[in-house]
């Protein structure tokens, strides 16, 4: 599947960004050839991996990640660009051309995605799968502020993919400050949530002003980018909806 081009707008400038999917249906080609598009050192860290789940999770972010970095660093041999592992487990990117962009990559259940970004626009992606089993546990998690207490007491939005809206936005913006979630979830909650379409929200954050946050549910799963308040995005990526 081709990554989707995305124009960035901030102020006068007009930049691109590509976002990606991965599939499982392509498990099994991706782990009968690895070495057609992982590098040296991502070859050795799959080899490493022991559990099924972790090695499938491993191939999807990669091919995910490879598309859509591909298509922004115009390089069409994967194999050399390889992705490693920040203080916070953040991805970094390492290609001749690689200075200026960077990556964010999320999966959930044999779909992965990935949006590749030009370096000084800070963005996060992040997609979980609805659960109504875990929406309980999630709410004991999320250290709730008083904008979204108010959201999920409206009622307007289904208990479990309101919970995957208010994760799924912690993550994305976590993933754009290069933290992930290493603080308490409370200091990423959004501070107002608007409705932005069928099945989709737009966000503020309380304590980040200057980031705001983009939702979307589709058939069980919800995708969240965090980006900067002034950035404008389009169109809002339709490649995950495909197959989901």
């Amino acid at each position: 599947m081709n990554p989707q081009v995305l124009l960035l707008r901030h102020g006068d400038e007009e930049r691109r960004a590509y976002f990606a999917v991965a599939e499982e249906t392509e498990l099994h080609a991706a782990a009968a050839r690895p070495e057609s598009f992982l590098g040296a050192s991502e070859l050795a860290l799959f080899g490493a991996l022991r559990f099924a789940a972790k090695r499938q999770g491993f191939l999807l972010g990669r091919l995910a990640a490879k598309r859509a970095l591909g298509a922004l660093l115009a390089e069409p041999d994967w194999c050399r660009i390889e992705i490693c592992s920040g203080a916070f487990g953040q991805p970094l990117v390492r290609h001749p051309r690689a200075g200026g962009f960077e990556v964010s990559v999320s999966h959930s259940l044999g779909f992965a995605v990935a949006l590749a970004y030009p370096d000084g626009l800070p963005m996060g992606v992040d997609l979980e799968s609805v659960a109504a089993a875990a929406a309980g546990t999630i709410l004991g998690e999320l250290q709730t502020s008083p904008a979204e207490e108010a959201w999920l007491a409206a009622g307007s939005v289904g208990e479990p993919t309101a919970c995957g809206v208010l994760w799924t936005a912690r993550e994305a913006l976590g993933k754009s400050m290069k933290i992930g979630l290493n603080c308490p979830l409370g200091v990423l909650a959004l501070g107002q949530i608007e409705v932005g379409g069928a099945a989709a929200w737009a966000g503020r954050y309380a304590n980040f002003p200057q980031s705001r946050c983009l939702s979307q549910e589709i058939e069980g799963r919800v995708l969240s980018i965090a980006m900067p308040m002034a950035l404008e995005l389009e169109p809002w990526p339709l490649a995950w909806q495909l197959r989901a």
